[in-house]
């Protein structure tokens, strides 16, 4: 299922300051084809509460999926809680929980574990991975759960006050293996790779990214995102502009284009997602 799109702007770089609170509201709008879905409408809330060397985020979100051939809409809510440790300026780890309450009875009650660890040298480059475990306890006729790693590299270069702006480029791979495999018809592993450069240039924020490989049951922005409805996820790209028109008040458009095989068929997505952010 697609879940939030990548509208998460906030990153280690907040271990410099002491005190942080952000808000943000967003909406998104799906549109399937080749699929037996539709079309699909988003809502969700995003709030985040820093004091170094803590930081708590909270996401609640909920999607309404409608279906082709009259087959009955499908109504999901999800709540995501993670806490961030930093160490120093260099370190931080982190651990959460995603909740899966959903009309689609296999994945009702899901839940996910999030842990991560990251190196990061501000301004310069940053080291990390990602564990997901997932749990989805009423899959019949056995319980499925869901590894996912996720090891990844960023290197930041340019300047911010020069004609091009600075840069920041990040590489990613991920692992996802499938304990029940065999009941399920799934293959053994599956394997991603992605690239995303962001560009900050005075009150804009742009970023381009894409990843090609296979997905399945995957999770996604760390932890915020979910697709649990089964489909193999093939590819995808997304773009996004972000613009401050206050300092601390940002406004985000993101485009994004997936592939995906649903049921032997291929088929793809085009989202659309706006977000409003402000911190105090």
């Amino acid at each position: 299922m697609k879940k939030t799109l990548t509208l998460l702007a906030f990153s280690a770089t907040l271990a410099l300051a002491k005190v942080s609170t952000a808000l943000m509201p967003y909406s998104a709008y799906i549109n399937y084809s080749g699929s037996t879905k539709d079309e699909a409408y988003v809502v969700g809330l995003y709030s985040s509460l820093y004091s170094f060397p803590n930081k708590f985020e909270l996401g609640l979100e909920n999607i309404n999926i409608k279906y082709k051939n009259g087959l009955p809409d499908l109504d999901q809510n999800d709540i995501t809680a993670i806490y961030t440790r930093y160490f120093g300026k260099n370190y931080f780890v982190k651990g959460g929980i995603h909740y899966i309450n959903s009309d689609d009875k296999p994945t009702d009650d899901g839940i996910v574990g999030i842990l991560g660890i990251n190196y990061y040298q501000y301004l310069k480059y940053n080291l990390g991975l990602d564990v997901y475990y997932s749990k989805y306890k009423n899959y019949s006729p056995k319980e499925l759960k869901v590894l996912q790693l996720r090891p990844y590299a960023g290197i930041n270069f340019g300047k911010y006050n020069s004609k091009w702006g600075s840069f920041y480029l990040e590489a990613e791979v991920n692992y996802i293996k499938p304990n029940s495999a065999a009941t399920y018809g799934f293959s053994k592993s599956y394997t991603s790779a992605g690239l995303k450069l962001s560009n900050y240039k005075g009150k804009w924020t742009t970023a381009v990214g894409g990843w090609a490989g296979k997905k399945l049951f995957a999770i996604d922005n760390g932890g915020f995102t979910v697709y649990n409805l089964g489909e193999v996820y093939k590819a995808g790209v997304d773009v996004s502009t972000d613009y401050a028109f206050r300092p601390a008040t940002h406004v985000k458009v993101k485009y994004s284009y997936s592939k995906f095989t649903e049921k032997t068929k291929n088929a793809h997505s085009n989202a659309v997602a706006v977000s409003l952010s402000h911190t105090w």
